[in-house]
């Protein structure tokens, strides 16, 4: 009897062993399937965000392009509305006056040739309070290296560079608005 109680604990034990890794088998079966799907989920996801970031990628670009080309629209605009005069000296003169007035919004540009390392010193007297010049390089619009805003109106200084520098006449903002007129004297001096 013994015997036959030793072979049935024996099989006991291996119908456990086998039941046990079974469902051994079977967890790791699920567990490999989760880890399929969370790969799977992981994947559309990135790919989701892949094409998102695609689209505003594109959105930006489009934003920007049309941002550039309304800030080309506006200076010309601008550059439309502000008056350019050339700037000659007589022959043998290295300086020029000029005598005129601005009314409103009107800007004027004065262009000179000036060659790099020449002496400039630019004047302007006017009665008006808010009516001043800038000054900018050549291949500038709109970057000024002299502000007569901020640092008055006479300037005195050595050219950086060879070219054609604005000397840029204008009227502050407020009393351009009021339509206010000033009358000024500028003097232009190179050598």
């Amino acid at each position: 009897m013994k015997n036959h109680k030793n072979k049935f604990m024996i099989l006991m034990a291996l119908l456990l062993a086998i039941s046990l890794t079974s469902c051994k088998q079977e967890t790791k079966d699920k567990m490999e399937s989760a880890g399929e799907a969370v790969v799977e989920d992981a994947k559309d996801a990135a790919e989701k965000v892949g094409e998102a970031a695609e689209k505003a990628g594109e959105a930006v670009g489009d934003a920007a392009e049309k941002t550039g080309e309304a800030v080309k629209d506006a200076a010309e605009a601008v550059s439309d509305e502000i008056k350019k005069v050339r700037v000659q000296f007589d022959s043998g003169a290295s300086n020029k006056t000029v005598e005129s007035s601005i009314s409103g919004r009107e800007t004027v540009d004065y262009v000179l040739s000036v060659k790099e390392g020449q002496y400039m010193n630019i004047s302007m007297a006017t009665q008006h309070g808010a009516t001043y010049f800038n000054i900018m390089e050549p291949g500038e619009e709109y970057v000024a290296i002299y502000n007569g805003s901020t640092s008055g109106n006479q300037f005195e200084g050595t050219a950086a560079k060879s070219g054609d520098y604005t000397i840029r006449v204008y009227m502050m903002r407020s009393a351009g608005r009021r339509g206010e007129k000033a009358d000024y004297r500028l003097e232009m001096i190179v050598n």
